[in-house]
Protein backbone atom coordinates (compact mmCIF):
# COMPACT_ATOMS: atom_id res chain seq x y z
CA UNK A 1 0.00 0.00 0.00
CA UNK A 2 1.54 3.48 -1.14
CA UNK A 3 2.02 6.33 1.34
CA UNK A 4 -0.55 8.81 -0.75
CA UNK A 5 -3.06 5.73 -0.60
CA UNK A 6 -2.42 5.14 3.34
CA UNK A 7 -3.10 9.27 3.34
CA UNK A 8 -6.32 8.85 1.58
CA UNK A 9 -7.58 6.52 3.99
CA UNK A 10 -6.54 8.38 6.70
CA UNK A 11 -8.53 11.71 5.92
CA UNK A 12 -11.52 9.48 4.92
CA UNK A 13 -11.15 8.08 8.52
CA UNK A 14 -10.68 11.45 10.32
CA UNK A 15 -13.57 12.55 8.76
CA UNK A 16 -16.00 9.90 9.60
CA UNK A 17 -15.06 9.72 12.88
CA UNK A 18 -15.33 13.72 12.96
CA UNK A 19 -19.30 13.67 11.76
CA UNK A 20 -19.84 10.80 14.10
CA UNK A 21 -18.67 12.94 17.15
CA UNK A 22 -21.63 14.83 18.28
CA UNK A 23 -20.39 18.93 17.23
CA UNK A 24 -21.96 20.19 21.02
CA UNK A 25 -19.34 18.02 22.76
CA UNK A 26 -16.54 20.21 21.59
CA UNK A 27 -14.92 22.78 23.77
CA UNK A 28 -17.94 25.41 24.44
CA UNK A 29 -14.89 28.20 24.56
CA UNK A 30 -13.07 28.07 21.41
CA UNK A 31 -14.15 30.31 18.96
CA UNK A 32 -16.43 28.98 16.64
CA UNK A 33 -18.92 30.02 13.87
CA UNK A 34 -21.30 28.53 11.68
CA UNK A 35 -21.67 29.59 8.37
CA UNK A 36 -24.13 29.31 5.60
CA UNK A 37 -23.66 30.18 2.06
CA UNK A 38 -27.20 30.02 0.02
CA UNK A 39 -27.25 30.69 -3.58
CA UNK A 40 -26.22 34.03 -5.06
CA UNK A 41 -25.36 35.83 -7.85
CA UNK A 42 -22.63 38.01 -6.07
CA UNK A 43 -19.18 37.64 -6.43
CA UNK A 44 -17.89 35.52 -3.21
CA UNK A 45 -14.52 37.21 -3.14
CA UNK A 46 -15.73 39.83 -0.33
CA UNK A 47 -17.24 37.01 1.79
CA UNK A 48 -14.35 35.16 1.49
CA UNK A 49 -12.06 37.81 2.46
CA UNK A 50 -14.13 38.65 5.37
CA UNK A 51 -14.76 34.90 7.18
CA UNK A 52 -10.53 34.75 6.33
CA UNK A 53 -10.05 37.82 8.89
CA UNK A 54 -11.82 35.83 11.31
CA UNK A 55 -9.88 33.14 10.94
CA UNK A 56 -6.93 35.29 11.46
CA UNK A 57 -8.29 36.30 14.80
CA UNK A 58 -8.30 32.77 15.70
CA UNK A 59 -12.16 31.88 14.82
CA UNK A 60 -13.06 28.27 13.69
CA UNK A 61 -15.45 27.85 10.62
CA UNK A 62 -17.86 25.43 9.86
CA UNK A 63 -19.06 25.82 6.32
CA UNK A 64 -22.78 24.87 5.17
CA UNK A 65 -23.87 25.31 1.17
CA UNK A 66 -27.28 25.01 0.94
CA UNK A 67 -29.12 22.51 -1.76
CA UNK A 68 -29.39 25.94 -4.04
CA UNK A 69 -26.24 27.19 -3.42
CA UNK A 70 -24.29 23.78 -4.88
CA UNK A 71 -26.30 24.37 -7.88
CA UNK A 72 -26.27 28.31 -8.65
CA UNK A 73 -22.66 29.29 -7.35
CA UNK A 74 -19.35 27.72 -8.37
CA UNK A 75 -18.52 26.27 -5.15
CA UNK A 76 -14.67 25.61 -5.76
CA UNK A 77 -13.48 29.34 -4.42
CA UNK A 78 -14.68 28.26 -1.30
CA UNK A 79 -13.10 24.95 -0.91
CA UNK A 80 -9.74 26.47 -2.14
CA UNK A 81 -10.18 29.06 1.20
CA UNK A 82 -11.43 26.92 3.59
CA UNK A 83 -10.78 23.39 3.01
CA UNK A 84 -13.11 20.67 1.89
CA UNK A 85 -12.65 18.94 5.30
CA UNK A 86 -14.50 21.82 6.65
CA UNK A 87 -17.77 22.24 4.27
CA UNK A 88 -20.78 20.34 4.45
CA UNK A 89 -23.62 20.55 1.76
CA UNK A 90 -27.09 20.90 2.99
CA UNK A 91 -28.45 17.36 2.20
CA UNK A 92 -25.83 15.90 4.03
CA UNK A 93 -26.55 17.11 7.01
CA UNK A 94 -28.46 14.70 9.58
CA UNK A 95 -28.57 16.15 13.46
CA UNK A 96 -29.54 19.65 13.04
CA UNK A 97 -29.97 20.24 16.65
CA UNK A 98 -26.22 19.23 17.64
CA UNK A 99 -25.39 22.85 15.15
CA UNK A 100 -28.10 24.53 16.76
CA UNK A 101 -26.72 24.26 19.99
CA UNK A 102 -23.00 24.34 19.54
CA UNK A 103 -22.85 27.69 17.81
CA UNK A 104 -23.56 31.06 19.36
CA UNK A 105 -22.88 32.61 16.18
CA UNK A 106 -24.54 31.68 12.55
CA UNK A 107 -23.35 34.23 8.89
CA UNK A 108 -24.98 33.77 5.92
CA UNK A 109 -22.39 35.96 3.71
CA UNK A 110 -24.39 36.15 1.25
CA UNK A 111 -27.90 36.70 2.56
CA UNK A 112 -30.55 35.46 -0.36
CA UNK A 113 -33.87 36.88 -1.12
CA UNK A 114 -35.22 33.24 -1.14
CA UNK A 115 -33.80 32.56 2.19
CA UNK A 116 -34.91 36.26 3.94
CA UNK A 117 -38.59 35.54 2.32
CA UNK A 118 -38.74 32.16 4.01
CA UNK A 119 -37.30 33.37 7.44
CA UNK A 120 -39.85 36.14 7.61
CA UNK A 121 -42.49 33.84 6.56
CA UNK A 122 -41.78 31.27 8.66
CA UNK A 123 -41.85 29.09 5.85
CA UNK A 124 -38.63 26.58 7.41
CA UNK A 125 -38.98 24.02 4.52
CA UNK A 126 -35.18 23.08 4.08
CA UNK A 127 -32.22 22.40 6.56
CA UNK A 128 -30.45 25.59 6.55
CA UNK A 129 -33.77 27.80 7.15
CA UNK A 130 -34.54 25.85 9.61
CA UNK A 131 -31.25 25.47 11.07
CA UNK A 132 -31.13 28.97 11.51
CA UNK A 133 -34.85 29.07 12.52
CA UNK A 134 -34.22 26.96 15.26
CA UNK A 135 -31.09 29.46 16.22
CA UNK A 136 -33.01 32.58 16.40
CA UNK A 137 -35.96 30.78 18.12
CA UNK A 138 -33.19 30.07 21.29
CA UNK A 139 -31.37 33.38 21.30
CA UNK A 140 -28.37 32.86 19.27
CA UNK A 141 -26.98 35.70 17.25
CA UNK A 142 -27.59 35.75 13.19
CA UNK A 143 -24.99 37.99 11.36
CA UNK A 144 -26.68 38.51 7.55
CA UNK A 145 -24.76 40.07 4.27
CA UNK A 146 -27.42 43.05 3.21
CA UNK A 147 -25.84 43.25 -0.07
CA UNK A 148 -28.33 41.17 -1.96
CA UNK A 149 -31.80 43.06 -0.02
CA UNK A 150 -30.44 46.18 -0.93
CA UNK A 151 -30.95 46.34 -4.27
CA UNK A 152 -31.09 49.22 -6.62
CA UNK A 153 -34.20 51.41 -7.24
CA UNK A 154 -34.26 50.27 -10.94
CA UNK A 155 -34.38 46.58 -9.54
CA UNK A 156 -37.34 47.76 -6.19
CA UNK A 157 -39.31 48.91 -9.32
CA UNK A 158 -39.20 46.80 -11.22
CA UNK A 159 -39.81 43.61 -8.52
CA UNK A 160 -42.77 43.85 -6.58
CA UNK A 161 -40.78 41.09 -4.30
CA UNK A 162 -37.64 43.72 -3.90
CA UNK A 163 -39.78 45.94 -2.39
CA UNK A 164 -41.41 43.62 0.09
CA UNK A 165 -38.51 42.53 1.10
CA UNK A 166 -36.74 46.17 1.37
CA UNK A 167 -40.16 47.08 3.67
CA UNK A 168 -41.78 44.47 5.44
CA UNK A 169 -40.02 41.32 5.35
CA UNK A 170 -36.48 43.53 6.27
CA UNK A 171 -38.15 44.78 9.56
CA UNK A 172 -39.28 41.58 10.34
CA UNK A 173 -35.98 40.10 10.06
CA UNK A 174 -35.11 42.76 12.53
CA UNK A 175 -37.30 41.93 15.24
CA UNK A 176 -36.58 38.55 14.89
CA UNK A 177 -32.49 39.13 15.85
CA UNK A 178 -31.16 39.16 12.53
CA UNK A 179 -28.14 41.56 12.22
CA UNK A 180 -28.33 42.78 8.55
CA UNK A 181 -24.75 43.90 7.81
CA UNK A 182 -23.04 44.95 4.36
CA UNK A 183 -20.63 41.97 3.29
CA UNK A 184 -17.40 44.19 4.21
CA UNK A 185 -18.58 44.42 7.97
CA UNK A 186 -19.11 40.85 8.40
CA UNK A 187 -15.59 40.27 10.05
CA UNK A 188 -15.64 43.50 12.29
CA UNK A 189 -19.56 41.96 13.55
CA UNK A 190 -18.58 38.79 14.35
CA UNK A 191 -15.02 40.20 16.42
CA UNK A 192 -17.08 42.72 18.32
CA UNK A 193 -18.87 40.62 20.29
CA UNK A 194 -15.03 38.99 21.61
CA UNK A 195 -14.81 42.57 23.73
CA UNK A 196 -18.16 41.51 25.83
CA UNK A 197 -18.10 39.83 28.84
CA UNK A 198 -19.93 36.78 30.73
CA UNK A 199 -21.25 36.22 34.47
CA UNK A 200 -21.64 33.41 36.27
CA UNK A 201 -25.16 33.00 38.23
CA UNK A 202 -25.15 30.26 40.91
CA UNK A 203 -29.16 31.11 40.95
CA UNK A 204 -31.91 28.55 40.58
CA UNK A 205 -34.09 31.17 39.56
CA UNK A 206 -33.22 33.16 36.63
CA UNK A 207 -35.85 35.78 36.74
CA UNK A 208 -36.40 38.92 34.58
CA UNK A 209 -34.39 41.39 37.74
CA UNK A 210 -31.84 38.80 37.30
CA UNK A 211 -30.91 39.94 33.71
CA UNK A 212 -32.22 43.37 33.69
CA UNK A 213 -29.15 44.12 36.85
CA UNK A 214 -27.01 42.67 34.67
CA UNK A 215 -24.15 45.42 33.30
CA UNK A 216 -24.85 46.62 30.06
CA UNK A 217 -21.53 44.85 28.73
CA UNK A 218 -22.97 41.28 29.42
CA UNK A 219 -23.60 39.33 26.79
CA UNK A 220 -23.27 35.86 28.04
CA UNK A 221 -24.83 34.07 31.64
CA UNK A 222 -23.50 30.64 32.67
CA UNK A 223 -26.06 29.25 34.76
CA UNK A 224 -26.61 26.46 37.02
CA UNK A 225 -28.01 23.43 35.70
CA UNK A 226 -30.36 22.68 35.86
CA UNK A 227 -32.63 25.96 36.70
CA UNK A 228 -35.35 27.56 35.93
CA UNK A 229 -35.74 30.69 33.97
CA UNK A 230 -38.91 32.84 33.56
CA UNK A 231 -39.90 33.03 30.00
CA UNK A 232 -39.75 36.75 30.66
CA UNK A 233 -36.31 36.33 31.84
CA UNK A 234 -35.32 34.98 28.36
CA UNK A 235 -37.48 37.39 26.89
CA UNK A 236 -35.68 40.03 27.66
CA UNK A 237 -32.14 38.26 27.35
CA UNK A 238 -33.32 37.89 23.97
CA UNK A 239 -33.56 41.75 23.55
CA UNK A 240 -30.33 42.30 25.44
CA UNK A 241 -28.25 39.96 22.95
CA UNK A 242 -27.44 38.20 26.12
CA UNK A 243 -26.83 34.01 25.75
CA UNK A 244 -28.12 31.46 28.54
CA UNK A 245 -25.03 28.89 28.66
CA UNK A 246 -25.54 26.02 31.45
CA UNK A 247 -22.55 25.24 33.18
CA UNK A 248 -20.68 22.65 31.91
Amino acid sequence: MNQELIDQIRKIVERVLREQTPVATQTSHEKRLLVIFSATHFELDEPIQQLHTCMQDGWKLTIILSDLATKVINPEPIHAAFGEDNIFQENTLIDIKTFVDAYQQIVLPVFSHPMAAKLALGLVDTPCTYLVFEALSKGKRIIAASDALNQSEASIKASPIFSKLKGDYVNVLSELGVQLVPMTRIAESVMERTGYSRVVVEKTLISAATISNLDADVRELVYVNPAIITPLAREHAKKRGIELIPKG
